[in-house]
Order: C-alpha cells, then structure tokens, then sequence
C-alpha cells in the first residue's frame, strides 16, 4: 500500500499543512473557517444530489461525475491517512481522510440509484430492450477503472502529494458540468435552485485569494500562479449560468 499511495516529490509539501494548520500560525482561524467552509459546500452539494435523486428519481449530476468522485476518493482517503502516517499523525490528515469516507457513502448511493432507478433513463438510447441492471453495472464499474487509473496515474504526473491539485479540480467540474448537464436534459428534473447557489459559493470560495489552497501554500495563490485568476473567472462566470440555465427551464 506504501508503493501504491506513495507521497511523491511535490511543488508543496506536508510539512505546509503543519504549519497553516497549527494553533500558532497566524492566520489559523481564518484557514479554519475557510476550511471548513469548502467542506461544508462539498458536502451540502452531495446531499443535495441524493435527496433529488430520492425526491425526482434523477439525479442533478450526471453518472460519470458519480465516479469520477468515488475513485478520486477513495484514492483520497489512503492518500491522507498514508500523509498522517508518514508525519506520525498530524489531525488534518485523518480529519480529511474520514470526510472522504462520508463522500464515499453518498457516492455510492447515487451510483446505487444510478442503477436501480435511474437506468433506462441514462443509458436507454444505447439499448432497443430495456437497460438490465448488469447493463448498468458493467457501465458504472467500467468508469470507475477508467477514472481509478486516470486519477492515479496523473497524480504521479502532477507530483501531487497530498492530492491538493486534484481536489482544486474536482470543483472545478462542479463548477462547469451540471449546468451543461441540466441544460441537456431540458428540464428541471433532478435539480434545484438552492443546489445551484450552493455551487456558486463553493466555487467562490474556492478561488478567493485566501482560499483552503492559498492560505496552506503560496504555490495555490493568485500571485505565484496567475492562472488561477483565469480559472476562477470561467468556473464563477459558469457558477452563475449554472442558476441562469436552471431558471431558463421548465419546472
């Protein structure tokens, strides 16, 4: 398991965690609020998805995000505990490496309803009988390969020890896929306005200039890399028609 979630060379380090996460750094109770903050947003946008799921039998995501989450993770949850490991134990660490264990959960819960309700509805145009669970099945289990190699292996490539690029990433498709998923479904089903507005504010509070990612390394601020303003600018603009597509649609 060391070999597999190893903590590779990378353009920041774990010892920035232990230092922006220590009572007697400075700016520890603003990294707090912000922290918890963007956990609160990833969270309330998962619950979100399972209670529409429940309520319209579709989800506001679609599958492929499902698990593309689940294998990025999953690998999160080895990836911080082996960080924990190999700093003798550090609260961050195992505290984010239990959140993913909860995301995992609603991951699969979706996924579970992806196949069980939501089938025909996904893959039907793919098949001229109705779509079988093991129809579905073999869809959900062969992104999840893809995406658990895809994650893995671009990690290495990134040098991202403690997957902090990755986790940037992964609200940036927050940010830019559900609208165009909405907007391709034509309908309201699944979604919801305080959903939408949820994804706003998380994309916000992502990219403001003293971000979970600034505030830990200067290699995630706006001054080292300029880029970010760039992307932040795309993923807010799309963050606002997020709610513009939504209202556009029929209920």
């Amino acid at each position: 398991m060391d070999k597999l979630i190893a903590i590779y060379p990378s353009p920041y380090s774990l010892e920035d965690f232990i230092r922006a996460f220590n009572p007697d750094n400075g700016q520890f109770i603003l990294l707090l609020i912000v922290s918890g903050l963007t956990f609160l947003f990833g969270f309330l946008e998962y619950i979100y998805s399972f209670l529409l799921v429940r309520k319209d039998k579709s989800a506001p995501f679609p599958p492929w995000m499902h698990t593309f989450y689940l294998a990025h993770d999953s690998m999160g949850i080895f990836v911080f505990f082996s960080a924990s490991k190999e700093v003798g134990g550090f609260w961050f660490f195992d505290a984010a490496a239990l959140s993913l264990v909860v995301w995992n959960l609603f991951e699969v819960y979706n996924l579970y309803k992806c196949v069980t309700t939501e089938r025909q509805d996904l893959w039907g145009h793919l098949y001229e009988e109705p779509v079988t669970l093991a129809n579905a099945l073999i869809k959900i289990v062969g992104q999840i390969l893809i995406f658990i190699g895809i994650v893995h292996v671009l990690r290495i490539f990134m040098h991202d020890s403690a997957m902090y690029q990755w986790f940037l990433f992964t609200n940036v498709v927050m940010a830019i896929v559900p609208g165009l998923y909405w907007e391709k479904r034509k309908s309201r089903k699944g979604t919801s306005l305080p959903l939408a507005i949820v994804i706003l504010l998380g994309t916000v509070i992502t990219f403001q200039p003293w971000s979970m990612w600034a505030l830990v390394s200067n290699y995630f601020s706006m001054g080292e890399n300029p880029w970010l303003i760039f992307l932040g600018a795309v993923c807010i603009g799309s963050a606002v028609r997020n709610i513009i597509v939504l209202k556009k649609l029929p209920k």
